[in-house]
């Protein structure tokens, strides 16, 4: 795959975090092969519980509760009608663009997809423009009124004459910005349910989710965003996630800051947004610039200020991401609401949390209530021995009871 300058910007943040990723991702895959083991059990079980549902229930109606398979996922793609990719002969970094469309093929793929999330105005639709080398998608500076169609499907074909590549395809599918332009600063959850059944069956290569490099802090509506496509689509959907930063120009960064250690800040800020405790998606990051006041180099390629070709760097990083793993799909089930993926730990921290008193605290607590027992007793043996050398009577120790009675009395007061 091409090289990137700006590895270590836009790479892993270290070894570790990568086997951990690989750890959670097998067993979230064996957590949820055994989800859809028990419902396909407990559909049997409803099938011969009664038979005549069973005789009525077609191949048409498992296909929509389980997904369509991989083959036929192929056939409807095969099916789809799509375009030349007369874009590719216009983009200046082609050479580079079918090498690793040449990698892609000789892996065995025969199309490339890409899903684009995002808020409206983050840059979706021109990096869309970018990656095709043509003006696909209508672009808007401002959100006058929510979009009518909850996402775009752009299909394009390698045609250059080139037996190796001819043939090979390129699906892009941009979506509608996810907050509610009407309702103001919340979350457009309607938008979202209808994505996730646009995308149904869909084999997703790479998500990109586009945000502004040029932003300080990530707000609470990115936040809930996040946290509804967790909830829609599934935690799983992040380890195949892209980070685009639109408005890469920066030449005049924040005082105090090069371009290199405020995109650094920016990236880390995103990626702590979606991470939690026991999930850490690797979440690589790349940095554009979609505007035609981009600067080029020599070769009339579109570069960054500190130089690097982005177009390479976007390309390079959505073909490694589709190499690197299997291609993610959505299906009816797979979104949680938040945490529900965890439940299976509540009864584990429960025993912990019995294990750590039984072995832990209440052995401390018993030994510093004979401690207190000992000091007491010692006290009022002090005190008869003084009122037996003064010749008067023993002191009259409460009993617990009324020992508890007093501590009571006390604290009302």
């Amino acid at each position: 795959m091409a090289s990137r300058p700006e590895d270590e910007l836009i790479g892993d943040e270290d070894e570790y975090e990568e086997d951990y990723e690989e750890e959670y991702e097998d067993e979230l895959e064996e957590v949820e092969e055994l989800e859809l083991a028990a419902e396909a059990a407990a559909g049997q079980a409803a099938a011969a519980a009664d038979p005549q549902d069973d005789e009525e229930v077609t191949e048409g109606d498992e296909d929509d509760d389980e997904g369509s398979t991989e083959e036929e996922e192929e056939s409807e793609d095969d099916n789809e009608v799509a375009q030349d990719w007369t874009g590719l002969r216009l983009i200046p970094e082609a050479n580079q663009l079918l090498d690793i469309l040449a990698q892609l093929k000789q892996d065995g793929r025969k199309q490339l997809t890409l899903l684009l999330l995002g808020k409206s105005g983050s840059g979706k639709s021109s990096t869309l423009n970018s990656l095709l080398g043509e003006k696909a998608a209508a672009v808007s500076a401002f959100k006058l009124q929510p979009d009518t169609e909850s996402s775009t499907t752009y299909l394009r074909q390698v045609s250059l004459g080139d037996a190796e590549l001819d043939g090979f395809r390129l699906k892009i599918i941009d979506t509608c910005g996810l907050e509610d332009p009407e309702a103001g600063d919340t979350v457009n959850y309607t938008a979202l349910q209808r994505i996730s059944e646009d995308i149904k069956g869909v084999p997703i290569d790479a998500v990109l989710y586009v945000d502004r490099l040029d932003l300080y802090r990530v707000e609470p509506l990115d936040k809930r965003i996040m946290q509804s496509i967790s909830e829609t689509f599934g935690r799983r959907i992040w380890q195949k996630t892209l980070l685009v930063l639109s408005h890469g120009n920066l030449p005049l960064p924040p005082p105090g800051t090069t371009f290199e250690t405020f995109s650094e800040r920016r990236i880390s800020l995103l990626r702590k947004a979606v991470r939690g405790a026991f999930f850490k998606p690797a979440l690589p990051a790349v940095i554009v610039e979609n505007s035609e006041a981009c600067k080029v180099d020599s070769d009339r390629c579109r570069i960054l200020p500190d130089g690097s070709r982005w177009v390479v760097d976007l390309w390079g990083a959505a073909g490694d991401m589709a190499l690197g793993s299997k291609p993610y799909s959505w299906r009816k089930g797979m979104g949680r609401k938040g945490g529900s993926s965890l439940k299976w730990l509540i009864p584990v921290v429960a025993y912990g949390q019995y294990l750590a008193w039984k072995t832990l605290l209440q052995p401390r607590l018993q030994k510093e209530e004979d401690k207190q027992a000992e000091a007491d007793a010692a006290a009022w043996a002090a005190k008869a021995q003084e009122r037996r050398r003064l010749g008067i009577g023993p002191p009259l120790q409460p009993t617990p009871e009324n020992a508890w009675r007093l501590e009571q009395m006390y604290d009302d007061d």
